[in-house]
């Protein structure tokens, strides 16, 4: 049987390297990364979805990381606001709207983040704060998924991915303490428990499920 084609953005970051190696036995995978500057070429982006496009897979984004001796304020920067934007929804938005001019049918997984849905607990990071415009940014982003689902909902499904912080080398001592005291799992989330999720949402048999906000986040949200 012929491979599905998804479009995987985002795929030299972190979630979206662990996705390729997940599913690239299974489906053909297009991967597009704003550092080797597909995804924002307007040529490249009209040649794969003339392709017959099965899913696409958002996991591009601009973020930022409290890393160790990482500091940064949380200053109304409306510049620097305007560029999360830029990243987190309106590129999102100009490759969705590729995808709709070219293909009848597919589906959208968005991959979202707990602090579109609240704001993050400010006094869990020292010396360093998370950004309004990353909050900001993936909030809208949940809302362009809610919204063009139930437009579209005949043809294609879009839903999004809450994700919670996910295990990675060198976090801040004081930020992991406090983010794993504030999650009800007492941890971050591994790579691989990001991925039932997209596997679900990927499947054939799954024709019902639209405009959600899917949360993973160990219980972060529910406290």
């Amino acid at each position: 049987m012929k491979k599905k084609n998804i479009l995987l953005t985002g795929s030299d970051g972190r979630i979206g390297t662990f996705l390729k190696k997940k599913l690239k036995n299974e489906y053909n995978l297009i991967n597009a990364d704003i550092k080797n500057g597909t995804i924002i070429n307007q040529d490249f982006l009209r040649k794969v979805f003339q392709k017959k496009i099965y899913a696409v897979i958002l996991c591009h984004g601009k973020n930022t990381t409290p890393l160790k001796n990482k500091k940064n304020t949380n200053d109304i920067d409306l510049d620097l606001i305007r560029s999360y934007f830029e990243t987190n929804l309106f590129l999102s938005l100009e490759i969705i709207s590729y995808y709709l001019k070219y293909n009848k049918r597919g589906r959208i997984i968005n991959l979202s983040s707990i602090y579109g849905v609240k704001s993050p607990k400010h006094f869990i990071y020292r010396s360093f704060s998370k950004e309004i415009g990353y909050s900001l940014s993936k909030s809208a982003s949940n809302m362009m998924t809610k919204f063009l689902g139930t437009k579209y909902s005949k043809n294609f499904l879009f839903n999004s991915i809450v994700l919670g912080g996910v295990e990675q080398p060198n976090l801040n001592n004081f930020f992991l303490k406090n983010y794993n005291l504030n999650n009800p799992t007492g941890r971050t989330m591994k790579l691989h428990e990001i991925f039932p999720t997209i596997s679900y949402l990927l499947d054939v048999n799954n024709t019902y499920t639209n405009s959600q906000e899917i949360v993973v986040d160990g219980g972060w949200l529910s406290w």
